[in-house]
Parts: C-alpha cells; structure tokens; sequence
C-alpha cells in the first residue's frame, strides 16, 4: 500500500500478488531505493512486469533484499497467508529499513 493518508483513491494504490509472481529485486541506481518485479497483475505477457519500489536507508539494499527473502520463506511471518512487505497506510515494513514504497503496474493493451 503506497496511500499514507488511507484514502484509496487511485488505480493500484495497494497491490497483493501471490509470491509465485516475484520475480527478484534489483539496484534501482539510488542509494535509497530498491526495486521488487513482479509478473503484471494486468497482463499474462512475459516481457511486462510491474514494479514496487521501496525507500529504504542509504546503502542498505542488501540487508532489505535478505529480510524480504526470509520473511516470504518463512511462515512464521505470514499472518492469514500474508507476507506484508510495504503498507504506507499503517506504517507496517518486512524491515524496519524500508520506510516508502511505490507501485508501478503495467497496463496490458
């Protein structure tokens, strides 16, 4: 969830996939951002994907990547079957070095 005011009021201002569509993290060229791709929640096309982009505390893309990996392999960390990575609205981080994110979905023609 991207919104910290909880009012949802634009297209993709909270996502959820299934962890089978992560696709992996990569360095975004900015020491306090990461990027998690995902297959597009709009779309079946293999070549497009969406984009989740944390802020996080300079240089630490490494320590995130990990904690973000041990918490969705780990169901000590699901509650309901959920793994949250990002929820702006209530202040909710896989690690506590995330403090933003924002949600680029690829609309499909």
């Amino acid at each position: 969830m991207e919104q910290t005011d909880g009012a949802f009021d634009a297209a993709q201002d909270a996502v959820m996939y299934p962890s089978s569509a992560f696709k992996g993290f990569s360095a975004s060229g900015t020491a306090t951002t990461l990027l998690l791709h995902f297959h597009g929640l709009l779309g079946q096309d293999e070549d497009v994907h969406d984009v989740v982009t944390l802020t996080i505390t300079s240089n630490k893309q490494k320590e995130v990547m990990t904690a973000i990996a041990q918490a969705i392999t780990s169901t000590g960390s699901m509650k309901d079957g959920v793994v949250v990575i990002a929820d702006d609205s209530n202040s909710v981080y896989a690690d506590a070095r995330i403090t933003a994110c924002a949600i680029a979905v690829t609309a499909v023609d």
